[in-house]
């Protein structure tokens, strides 16, 4: 019941007990916070006809039964509580017509006493006509709720709706007895008690509204459930298994709604706002922290709920990982949607599975493809509730949504968004503008009027204190008017401020009232919260200072640190925790910890028990307590480092202690979604307190100085050296193997001069190389990863103990670590690093994408993992804005520069030049401003000589000016302050010149630095380091490379080449200097005497463009089909790469136990030993070998234009028995196999009688499959193969012809397989008369009549080209990205599988269980 005025002396009945807690259950909720079910009633206060009336019908739903009775019924309910509003007018026009005349307002023309008469008269009439109207609006409200029975009556229902049906008439009757009640009794009672009456009928007017609104909310969830059964399964399976955050919607967690009788004013604007689609579609609710945004958008959505208007929400919390990311709300949404309407579902889930990476896109992408294109193709009409924005861990996280709804919402009318946060400075910007304008409105909580809010403030007190006195009786008529006064004032509009006061004073050791005394006498304050300062000297900071001293006055001195640890824990923790996790952390005992964290109850969400998670009840507390400002008790105040520093040691002790191998008992092979009980294993078998210690103890580690502090360095030795491999098991089965990078990154990064500083870069590399399959399956950390780890990996030399490998590796494991950490195979054009150096954006020109669309990746640049998709077209070069928030492109095809938010995807603005430089302009590079808002870029137009720099306006979306660059000008540009740089080269000097990025001027030199004499008139600048003024030089026609280093005058390279070279590149401290030459890549490192070389790498790129890390340590290797991450600045190992070549030729001996190899046109037959890995014998075969065969104690080669046989083990040539000479069988036709052709791969029949060879002129664009005779020496015939990709030449790289031959047993067919798995074959059909030999095509789907050495004849498998699986399916390893290859690329025999690309330094050969 509304409190009654302070100033009525009159005693109050005692309350008529409305709630229905006499017929259901409880329903008081809490105003301005977060309320359990989520579920209960909201209510206006004086509006009472529009209360009723606003409940509206639920949205009709589709094709079921039981919907459309849910329907009937909820209309029928509705009817109940129609007609308030015609009723309340009559009763207010009638007062108005029947008011008597107020006589004390005229001139005295009568006697006193007859004026006293006249006012008593009047008021006894206003009294009368009060009463009668309490008496009519009672017996209205009899007549719409009595005999619900025979309004449901023709309504047919099932079980379900019967029993809610029930419900609903029971609280009826409670609510017509107690209206009963009051009107049965006499006139002189109800004029005695009109003003409690009217009060008690508007309250029970509110709960004929809580219960119809708790009567359509259980219609609405049955709604739901029946609509989730009627997916059907192959839906249901694509919605299950998409990827979006759990938790988050309206039904879900401890939220709460607003109490009833509060916040109508902005309740009901924004239920008619969800109405009314003349209004804008965007809804934008913000207000400070505590000013109770959240519990309004929960009651709105409860509400809209109801009402069948909800499609959609999303909650977002700072508290879990999924909720405080943008990038989960809007796939969320269109799950919901999904769920909710068939016709949304229709167009999803297809959508899903063409392009299941869908979730990965910008958040322009998953705007458009997941929410706008359902919506407007299925002409949905919905309300979506998005909550909390400013939880998000993103920048500026509302302008990014609101921004992309803008940019869509005027074309799904009939869909209305509301969001909530807290203020930002660019949303106002925004809204001032005309397209923002229309289609959003802000409502600003903090604007509310003083007299609404200290309404909603007394009415939650009262109803909070009224549940205390039901429960403690000795707080009868407490508190009082004036302390509630007083209360009001010092909350001054914030919620977070009155909950905190509630359950302060609601401490179960303590008496409230002394409770309530207490915190009015401390109403002093610092008088702000943060910079925003609700009321002067009452504030937030009061409060929780008030709460804090109160909790742990009786603290002694020694008991202040372990307060500060633990409070400390629940502020810091990455995610929340519980007492016991805390405890074990901080090595407190949980009792302790949890008795410690109830004095405090109020500051916090706290629930009984050491095992349930505890969080701050509000955000304003965790800014509070951290600032030294704020927070001016030092008992009390939480030093960020410091026990951030407390909880990493916590952590690594902790991991040190109880890691240990297979924590899970998972069993052997399996992967971890093999496993079905794998929840119930973690939950058993790894507690709370480790989970969290292995997932989150690097995000403690906040500064470089804390990770070289003795403790925490002995405590990551001890981790790194002994629990490594078991942490990575661990997040393995909790599914956060990704972890393991972002923090042996960052302790690396950290550890600059360190003993432990390999040791950590060792583990970086192998849980980068060995990601996928920490990810997928924990056994196979010790199946597969430590089995394969390069023989001096100091992780393998530590942990190879535990290794439990099911395959041997026989031969080719590696020695070290491959510099090129990660290779993707996608069609590139451009690349480039973000200035942090954690991304890199990557053109893919779309000939390798599924659908074939040119695009622009951002990954993360330790593993090359895609985080977001921008549909850029085809780009040819890119530049991260300095702080990695905006990518500008350049598109060649068009001229044209194109600006994208990253936060969002969204495209900021294009400019296009094709009409000032025409189409095919060259664009060598491109800066930012440093304040980011403009760029400028080096073009080169029309001639090789015709450079222009130009500078563009990202905001404005125009370009400022034009330079023209005389003489021969550097390809790099740079940014100094809001200026341009760039260097020519001409009169023997090199000059640096500076234009603003916004001037018109004419470049202006600024420095001269001489170059060497006699320069070659052919050099050409081809990289600049400004800061250091060295310059690389070509020049062609002497075929040369220098680098100049001007300060100084004096060369630090002078190096002949071979051939053209490009990538040109310094790392930016100008330590490394790196180009490409013929397919190798020269890595030059900083000496005394100048630049000397540091490794020199085989590069599967032509023409590739390389780009140096941030940081020096990395290398981008790009172009063509390959891109490659290396980390190729460590001292180099064996593992060389030294020599490119294009696979390897292995032939298996028949009893398995032989292995001839030979790199592909190599001259070096080596013969293996199986059983050891141990050659047998090295032959040198003199001549370029093409094919070969192990027959017994022999082995037969094809070259170039012969054929030899050795014998084993000797090595020696075998001799021709009838000749009496060395077996060499010369083929005929030897011009036909001369230099000028290209040949691919030889096969030798098992009878040694046929060759077949892969080769042709340069000129065919397909080559021919070649039949000899060994005996006559004689061409047999020839046919055109199938399936090759690229012209053929040499010279080329395997992988798009890549085609082995393969005789069957019988001789009688040669097969071939190509890189994309198509099988060809051929038959040798032999003409009985004429014996000639003609090749016939097989068709496509025969198969060959021998199992070929492509497949397994033991029913071995090799899944995806990355598990190898046993006959009956078992895992027996997990192949590393660079161990795979095309099924052409691999050659069974037995149990035996050896691996043959050219990527590999050795060919690998593994032996299988």
């Amino acid at each position: 019941m509304p409190p009654r005025s302070k100033k009525s002396k009159k005693p109050r009945r005692p309350p008529v007990q409305r709630n229905i807690a006499t017929d259901g259950a409880d329903t008081t909720t809490a105003a301005g916070v977060d309320n359990g079910g989520g579920s209960q009633a909201v209510f206006r206060d004086e509006t009472e006809d529009r209360r009723l009336h606003a409940l509206g019908a639920s949205a009709p739903t589709r094709g079921q039964e039981d919907d459309r009775v849910g329907k009937n019924a909820h209309d029928t309910v509705q009817s109940m509580g129609s007609g308030v509003v015609e009723r309340d007018a009559k009763d207010a026009a009638l007062r108005v017509a029947t008011n008597p005349v107020d006589t004390s307002q005229r001139p005295a023309w009568g006697f006193g006493p007859l004026k006293a008469v006249l006012g008593t008269i009047s008021a006894a009439y206003t009294d009368h006509q009060k009463a009668t109207a309490v008496g009519n609006k009672i017996a209205d409200l009899l007549s719409r709720i009595e005999a619900p029975e025979a309004r449901f009556a023709p309504l047919p229902g099932n079980v379900a709706e019967q029993r809610r049906r029930s419900e609903l008439i029971r609280k009826f009757r409670g609510i017509e007895r107690q209206l009963r009640s009051l009107s049965e009794r006499s006139m002189l009672q109800r004029l005695a008690d009109h003003v409690q009456d009217e009060e008690e009928v508007s309250g029970l007017m509110e709960d004929v509204q809580e219960v119809i609104f708790d009567y359509q909310m259980a219609q609405q969830m049955a709604m739901c459930e029946q609509a989730c059964r009627l997916i059907n399964p192959a839906d249901a399976s694509v919605l299950n298994n998409f990827r979006c955050a759990q938790g988050a919607e309206y039904r879900h967690g401890d939220r709460r709604s607003c109490l009833r009788g509060t916040r109508t004013a902005v309740l009901d604007e924004i239920e008619l706002w969800t109405r009314d689609f003349d209004k804008p579609p965007i809804y934008w609710l913000n207000g400070l922290a505590g000013t109770g945004k959240s519990t309004i958008a929960q009651t709105i959505a409860g509400r809209v709920f109801a009402n069948g208007q909800l499609g959609a929400s999303f909650f977002c919390s700072r508290d879990f990982q999924d909720r405080r990311s943008l990038r989960f709300i809007f796939p969320t949404l269109a799950v919901q949607l999904a769920r909710k309407y068939p016709e949304f579902r229709s167009i999803f889930v297809p959508l899903v599975q063409s392009n299941p990476e869908i979730v990965d896109q910008s958040l322009y992408a998953q705007m458009r493809n997941l929410i706008y294109w359902p919506l407007e193709r299925s002409n949905i009409s919905t309300v979506i509730v998005i909550d909390g924005l400013d939880e998000c861990e993103d920048e500026e996280p509302a302008p990014a949504i609101l921004s992309l709804l803008v940019l869509y919402v005027f074309a799904i009318p009939k869909v209305k968004f509301i969001l909530t946060g807290r203020p930002e400075p660019r949303i106002p910007e925004c809204l001032r503008f005309p397209r923002f304008a229309k289609v959003a409105y802000a409502f600003v909580l903090r604007k509310v009027e003083s007299s609404q809010a200290d309404s909603d403030m007394r009415v939650f007190f009262r109803q909070s204190f009224l549940e205390l006195t039901r429960h403690r009786y000795e707080l009868d008529e407490w508190p009082t008017e004036e302390q509630l006064d007083l209360l009001c004032e010092q909350v001054a509009g914030s919620f977070a401020y009155a909950v905190a006061t509630v359950k302060f004073v609601d401490h179960r050791n303590n008496d409230p009232k002394d409770q309530l005394d207490r915190l009015l006498r401390s109403s002093g304050g610092s008088a702000r919260e943060g910079k925003t300062k609700f009321k002067a000297n009452t504030t937030l900071d009061s409060l929780y200072m008030s709460i804090l001293q109160e909790a742990f006055s009786d603290n002694v001195p020694e008991d202040d640190d372990k307060t500060r640890s633990i409070l400390a824990a629940v502020i810091l923790a990455a995610n929340p925790l519980s007492p016991f996790t805390i405890a074990t952390l901080l090595g407190f005992g949980a009792k302790d910890v949890f008795l410690r964290l109830s004095l405090i109850h109020s500051l916090l969400i706290f629930q009984e028990g050491v095992d349930s998670p505890v969080r701050p009840f509000h955000k304003s507390f965790p800014d509070f307590i951290i600032d030294p400002t704020r927070c001016i008790d030092q008992r009390f105040q939480i030093s960020s480092r410091n026990h951030h520093m407390e909880l990493l040691v916590g952590c690594l002790n902790l991991m040190n202690q109880t890691l240990e191998k297979n924590m899970c008992k998972l069993p052997d092979a399996a992967a971890n979604s093999e496993v079905p009980d794998l929840r119930e294993r973690i939950e058993r078998y790894i507690d709370s307190a480790l989970q969290y210690a292995c997932k989150s103890w690097h995000k403690h580690l906040v500064d470089e100085h804390m990770v070289r502090t003795p403790n925490i360095t002995s405590a990551l030795r001890r981790f790194l050296e002994n629990k490594f491999v078991f942490w990575l098991e661990v997040l393995s089965v909790l599914g956060a193997a990704r972890e393991a990078i972002d923090a042996l990154d960052l302790v690396t990064r950290w550890l600059e001069v360190s003993p432990i500083r390999e040791l950590a870069k060792d583990c970086s590399r192998f849980a980068t190389e060995f990601l996928g399959v920490i990810d997928e399956s924990a056994p196979h950390i010790y199946h597969s990863a430590l089995p394969v780890s390069p023989q001096t990996s100091m992780v393998r030399k530590l942990y190879e103990r535990h290794a439990n490998p099911l395959t041997r590796v026989v031969h080719g494991l590696p020695a070290s670590w491959d510099p090129a950490v990660v290779t993707m195979k996608y069609s590139f054009e451009s690349a480039a690093w973000s200035p942090c150096g954690r991304f890199i954006a990557i053109s893919n020109d779309g000939s390798r994408a599924a659908n074939d669309e040119s695009r622009t990746d951002i990954v993360d640049a330790a593993t090359l993992k895609r985080l977001t998709t921008l549909e850029s077209g085809q780009t040819h070069k890119l530049v991260f804005s300095p702080d990695a928030r905006q990518l500008v492109c350049f598109h060649k095809d068009s001229a044209a520069f194109t600006s994208y938010d990253l936060q969002t995807g969204a495209r900021v603005g294009a400019i296009s030049m094709g009409d000032l430089w025409g189409i095919g302009t060259h664009c060598f590079s491109i800066t930012y401003s440093g304040c980011g808002t403009m760029y400028g870029a080096l073009i080169r137009i029309r001639t090789p000589d015709d450079f222009t720099i130009c500078t563009c306006n990202i905001h404005s979306i125009t370009h400022a000016h034009f330079h023209s660059v005389v003489g021969k000008v550097a390809p790099d540009i740079w940014t100094h302050g809001e200026c341009l740089r760039f260097a020519t080269m001409e009169s023997g000097s090199i000059t640096t010149w500076e234009v603003g990025f916004a001037s018109g001027n004419t470049p202006a030199k600024i420095e001269s630095l001489p170059l060497p004499a006699n320069l070659p008139q052919d050099s050409h600048p081809c990289s600049f380091h400004p800061i250091l003024s060295r310059l690389a030089i070509t020049h062609s026609n002497s075929g040369g490379i220098l680098v100049w280093d001007a300060r100084h005058s004096k060369f630090l390279l002078d190096e002949k080449c071979n051939g053209d070279c490009y990538g040109f590149s310094f790392s930016p401290d100008g330590r490394f200097f790196t180009y490409e030459e013929r397919w190798q890549i020269y890595l030059w490192k900083e000496s005394p005497t100048g630049y000397t070389l540091h490794r020199k790498l085989s590069c599967e790129i032509e023409v590739p463009e390389l780009s140096i890390s941030p940081n020096g340590e990395s290398i981008l290797v790009c172009g063509g089909s390959v891109l490659q991450l290396w980390h190729p600045m460590d001292p180099p190992t064996s593992f060389s790469r030294e020599q490119a070549h294009q696979g390897f030729i292995l032939e298996f001996s028949p009893d398995e136990t032989l292995a001839a190899v030979t790199k592909f046109k190599d001259k070096t037959i080596t013969v293996l030993d199986l059983k050891s890995g141990d050659p047998l014998s090295v032959i040198d075969a003199g001549t370029e070998i093409y094919g070969q065969r192990v027959t017994g104690s022999t082995v037969v080669a094809v070259g170039r234009e012969n054929v030899i046989t050795w014998n084993l083990p000797t090595g020696n040539r075998v001799l021709d028995p009838k000749a009496n000479a060395t077996r060499t069988e010369m083929f005929s036709c030897p011009g036909m196999f001369s230099n000028s052709l290209a040949l691919r791969f030889a096969s030798i029949s098992p009878d040694l009688h046929t060759i077949a060879i892969v080769g042709g002129p340069m000129s065919d664009y397909l080559p021919r499959l070649h039949l000899h005779d060994v005996p006559t020496r004689q061409l047999l015939g020839s046919a055109y193969i199938f399936g090759q990709g690229d012209e053929f030449g040499e010279g080329d790289e395997l992988g798009e012809g890549n085609e082995r031959p393969w005789f069957t047993s019988d001789g009688r067919q040669v097969w071939y397989i190509t890189d994309r798995g198509e099988a060809y074959g051929l038959a040798i059909a032999k003409d009985s008369e004429s014996g000639v030999v003609e090749l016939e095509y097989l068709f496509s789907t025969m198969q060959p009549p021998n199992t070929p050495p492509w497949l397994s004849s033991r029913g071995y498998q090799v899944v995806d080209d990355r598990w190898i699986l046993s006959p009956s399916g078992k895992r027996l390893l997990w192949l590393p990205p660079h161990w795979r290859s095309s099924g052409a690329n691999r050659t069974w025999g037995g149990r035996f599988l050896a691996l043959l690309h050219g990527t590999l330094p050795e060919a690998v050969i593994l032996e299988l269980e």
